[in-house]
């Protein structure tokens, strides 16, 4: 599967956000008679990323020193995955890897890119996959005496839905989880989805017909793929966070989510993205409840892996710093934040019992990790039998797509629309072929032209590439009309065994009569009124917060999609790979 390009915002050549910086790492020196420093660059996977900052934050402060040489760790943070198919395309690799599981390392090794890593890689916490229910759904469960605990009851749900269950009003079982190709529990919910399927888990096994029609059918409770696990549990959160317990109609954002257990536990802290600093008393209204699958649950493992480009002085203080990051005062923070003990992940912590509810006297069924042939080969099945989607792209063609961005890589600055089209094409190549997709367009006079109806990718995709190329701007913003057609359109024309969906893009807001406005066009996106909800992934183009970004904000809420912050038109590409993962 083809894979967008990371254009902007990259640090040494791994795309990310910096966190944390500062001079400071193997002696128990000080830095005092050091006479240069020497910095090392760490990419952390995006569920710890706040935590590590915090503690390197405090190496540097320490002004550690290996021999002469005072030590200075920067961070940047992506997932894993995301990070893995960096390396493998070619980028410049950090001096320190911190992925969630060594599964990455495996893949990357499969793929011919071993020679990338140093051997030897050492965990510095751990943790395992679960299955997390909001208590409410857990409760329901409980009442008809079936609570879930295997991969199997989730399958009979997901067979069944809920009318077997005592809560026939809420119609399907939705299942929520990561994309395979970029997060870790994307990755690891495949590999036990499949080891959880009839007969012994071989490479030869996994197009039996029973064992893809096992996975098939779980896939089809998928409401859709995050793209990275911290914002998926953030738009979880909020949307929780709107629950109201004395509204007989309320029906939680999703049944059961596959996630870190690391993540459950700090969701129940009000911190869903991981960040100490969101710790709150309060915490969320409806907690999670965890579940480790009797028939077989993975151990995440967060590999310190430490890169072979690294020179003999930058692997010093990486070894430094992993004597830092075990010591008890680091493995107590590791701990506070849920993460299991570094020499037994068996063993929940006191925190995981009170937080998590986590039996003391737990038993887990571990699946031994696949090796990386049997992986690539468990990605390239997942794909064939991944719920399929149904997505309608909705492009902004007004005048002011024209305007040109600022960009200090070239000598002529793009416009909007220059810089939208080469990533809305790479976009469509992260769809699978048995997807369906559809092109339409608004401005003014006409307000909306569907340029190609929604199809199947394998018959239409060239197609749309070439229509995309030849879109030009012009006229005004007929904004909440093109919503509004669509939105008729692919509810009258909803397959229940698809993903569907509306990606949503505009740099500006409506200026075209509708009408009641705003209001009138959110009331008809109301899923309490309509049997069907199309979630609308909305994308604000250059444009910074005013009402009109409050609106789309409200439409990706109601209608149970994302907002996808693009302030900055530079970042178009890495939007829309955001995006379009949630289908796979």
């Amino acid at each position: 599967m083809a894979r967008l390009v990371q254009r902007r915002h990259v640090l040494g050549g791994i795309a990310g956000v910096a966190l944390a910086g500062a001079a400071g790492a193997i002696s128990l020196s000080t830095s005092t008679g050091c006479s240069r420093t020497e910095t090392i660059r760490v990419s952390s996977s995006s569920e710890k990323a706040a935590l590590m900052a915090e503690l390197i934050k405090k190496y540097n402060d320490a002004h550690r020193a290996v021999g002469d040489l005072c030590a200075r760790v920067e961070m940047s943070a992506l997932t894993s995955g995301k990070m893995k198919n960096l390396l493998a395309e070619g980028a410049k690799p950090p001096e320190v890897w911190l992925p969630t599981s060594s599964m990455w390392l495996r893949l990357l090794e499969h793929e011919g890119h071993g020679d990338l890593l140093v051997p030897g890689a050492r965990s510095i916490t751990r943790s395992t996959l679960v299955i997390a229910m909001p208590g409410s759904v857990a409760a329901a469960l409980e009442q008809r005496n079936r609570p879930l605990s295997t991969w199997a009851d989730v399958l009979q749900l997901a067979q069944s839905g809920w009318s077997n269950y005592g809560k026939p009003d809420w119609d399907d079982f939705i299942l929520g989880r990561d994309n395979a190709e970029t997060s870790t529990s994307g990755l690891a919910a495949t590999v036990v989805t499949y080891n959880a399927a009839p007969g012994e888990l071989t490479r030869e096994r996994l197009n039996a017909v029973e064992v893809q029609q096992f996975v098939r059918d779980i896939e089809l409770s998928v409401s859709n793929y995050g793209d990275e696990a911290v914002q998926y549990m953030q738009t979880i959160y909020d949307q929780e966070q709107r629950w109201d317990s004395n509204d007989p109609a309320y029906r939680p954002y999703l049944d059961a989510v596959v996630i870190q257990e690391q993540m459950a536990y700090v969701y129940n802290l009000g911190a869903p993205t991981g960040d100490p600093g969101q710790i709150n008393s309060q915490g969320p209204k409806n907690p999670l409840r965890a579940v480790h699958p009797r028939d077989g649950t993975l151990e995440l493992d967060h590999p310190f892996v430490v890169m072979s480009a690294a020179t003999g002085e930058q692997r010093a203080i990486a070894e430094d710093f992993y004597r830092f990051l075990i010591e008890p005062d680091q493995q107590k923070r590791f701990a506070d934040l849920g993460f299991r003990p570094l020499d037994d992940a068996t063993r929940p912590t006191d925190q995981l019992r009170r937080t998590l509810h986590v039996p003391a006297d737990q038993q887990l069924n571990f699946v031994p990790p696949p090796d990386g042939q049997l992986l690539a080969a468990m990605l390239e099945s997942w794909q064939n039998v991944r719920r399929k989607a149904r997505v309608l792209l909705l492009l902004d063609l007004s005048g002011s797509m024209k305007e040109s961005v600022n960009d200090p890589d070239t000598n002529q600055d793009p416009s909007k629309l220059q810089l939208m089209i080469p990533a809305a094409q790479r976009a469509l190549d992260l769809l699978n072929v048995d997807d369906e997709v559809g092109l339409w367009t608004f401005s003014s006079n006409p307000s909306v032209i569907k340029v190609v109806p929604v199809s199947r990718v394998g018959d239409v995709r060239e197609e749309l590439k070439a229509k995309i190329q030849g879109l030009t701007a012009v006229g005004e913003t007929a904004l909440y009309q093109a919503i509004d057609e669509a939105y008729q359109t692919m509810t009258r024309d909803a397959n229940p065994d698809r993903i569907n969906a509306i990606v949503l893009l505009s740099d500006g807001a409506n200026t075209e009569p509708y009408a009641g406005g705003a209001p009138a066009l959110l009331a008809k996106l109301d899923p309490r009124i309509r049997e069907t909800t199309i979630p609308i992934f909305t994308i604000p183009y250059g444009r910074s917060g005013d009402e009109n970004i409050k609106t789309l904000q409200e439409i990706s809420r109601i209608t149970k999609a994302t907002y996808n912050d693009t302030t900055n038109p530079l970042d178009i590409d890495q939007t829309f790979e955001r995006v379009f993962r949630n289908f796979g």
